[in-house]
C-alpha cells in the first residue's frame, strides 16, 4: 500500500485524491492548512450569508469534465423559485432533481457581467445590440468603426494583452471596455500581460467571433459548444455556491477511505538523497512530521520552493 500525500484540499487537490481512491494501492492523505474545503473556489459562510471566493462559473466544452460535475451534482430537471418568478426558459434535463426540494443540485444560471462606463451599463464581453451603440452615442460609434478597421489593417505585433485587444477591437473600444477594467480585475496594466496568457482567457474574443456568435445563435439555438467559451451566455452553478461542489467531493473521498486533515499547514517540504521524504506541518497540536512513499502538491509555487528543506541522512 503507497501512502499518497497530498497538499492542498481545493479542486487539484481533492481530482487528484478522487482519482486514485478509484484504483487499489493507495492510502490517500489530504493536507489543508485552513478549516474551509475548496481552496479559492470555497464559499464562505458568514453570519447565514455565502460568498463566493474564486471561481463559480461551470462550464466547459469538453464532455469529461461536464460529466465530472454532473455526477457529483446532476444538473436541475425543474424550475427553481426564481425562474418561475422571472419566467426564464431553461434546457431542463429531463429525470433531474427539484432545486426546491433537493440540495445536491446543479442549477442552470444566465450569465450577466456588465461594465459601468459613460454612466451607462455595457455588456461584457462586448455585444452587438442596440442598446451598445445607443449608450456609446453616434460620435463614438463611428470613432470606434474607423478605429476597428484601422486594426484590421494595419495590425500590431502582440508583444502583450494590450496589442492582443486592440487588434481584435481597435484602440478605441480597447480604450472604453478592456483596458480598465482588466487593470482592475487582474491588478497589472494590460501592456504587462502577456499576450498568451490573455489569449487563454479569453480565447477567440473578437468583433468578428461576436458576430459569427450571433449567427451560430440562430442557427444552432441551444447548442453551446458552437460558441466561443468568451460569449457563453449559460453556465452550472451548485445550488449553495461552487464551494458545495468541492464539499461533496470531499464527502465521496473520506467515505472511500481517504482523509482530510484540517487546519494542517505545511511549513516544510522535505528532501533525503534527492528524494521527499517527509512534510512538516503546522497543527493544532503542534508540529508535526508526515511520512509518505508519493507527495501531490497544489499549494502555491511560491510557497511549495520556499518549503524545501534538505535533510541529512544520518545512519
Amino acid at each position: 500500500m503507497k501512502k499518497v500525500i497530498i497538499i492542498g484540499a481545493g479542486p487539484a487537490g481533492l481530482t487528484a485524491a478522487n482519482e486514485l481512491l478509484k484504483h487499489e494501492g493507495y492510502e490517500v492523505t489530504i493536507l489543508e492548512e485552513t478549516n474551509e474545503i475548496g481552496g479559492i473556489s470555497r464559499t464562505v459562510k458568514y453570519n447565514g450569508n455565502r460568498m463566493d471566493i474564486g471561481g463559480h462559473r461551470f462550464f466547459s466544452k469538453d464532455d469529461r469534465i461536464t460529466n465530472y460535475w454532473k455526477d457529483l451534482m446532476p444538473v436541475q430537471g425543474h424550475n427553481s423559485f426564481d425562474d418561475e418568478k422571472l419566467s426564464r426558459v431553461k434546457s431542463l434535463v429531463a429525470g433531474g432533481p427539484d432545486p426546491e426540494k433537493e440540495d445536491k443540485v446543479m442549477l442552470i444560471r444566465n450569465r450577466v457581467s456588465r461594465i459601468y462606463y459613460l454612466k451607462k451599463f455595457f455588456d461584457y464581453p462586448i455585444t452587438m445590440k442596440k442598446e451598445t451603440f445607443k449608450n456609446m452615442g453616434l460620435k463614438r460609434t463611428i470613432k470606434a468603426g474607423f478605429s476597428y478597421i484601422k486594426s484590421v489593417i494595419i495590425k500590431r505585433k502582440e508583444n502583450s494583452l494590450e496589442d492582443f485587444y486592440i487588434n481584435r477591437f481597435g484602440k478605441v473600444l480597447y480604450n472604453m471596455f478592456f483596458e480598465k477594467y482588466t487593470e482592475k480585475l487582474w491588478g497589472r496594466h494590460p501592456s504587462q500581460i502577456s499576450a498568451d496568457w490573455g489569449a487563454q482567457r479569453v480565447k477567440g474574443l473578437s468583433i468578428m467571433a461576436i458576430l459569427k456568435n450571433i449567427i451560430s445563435k440562430k442557427k444552432n439555438k441551444g447548442n453551446q459548444k458552437t460558441v466561443e467559451t468568451s460569449l457563453i451566455e449559460e453556465f452550472y452553478y451548485p445550488k449553495y455556491g461552487p464551494g458545495q461542489l468541492w464539499e461533496t467531493l470531499a464527502e465521496k473521498i473520506e467515505k472511500n477511505g481517504g482523509k482530510i486533515l484540517k487546519n494542517h499547514k505545511v511549513t516544510s517540504i522535505n528532501i533525503s538523497d534527492n528524494k521527499i521524504t517527509s512534510v512538516t506541518c503546522s497543527a493544532d497540536n503542534g508540529i508535526i512530521d508526515i511520512t509518505g512513499d508519493i507527495f501531490i502538491s497544489s499549494m502555491p509555487l511560491k510557497d511549495l520552493v520556499s518549503g524545501f528543506k534538505r535533510r541529512e541522512c544520518t545512519g
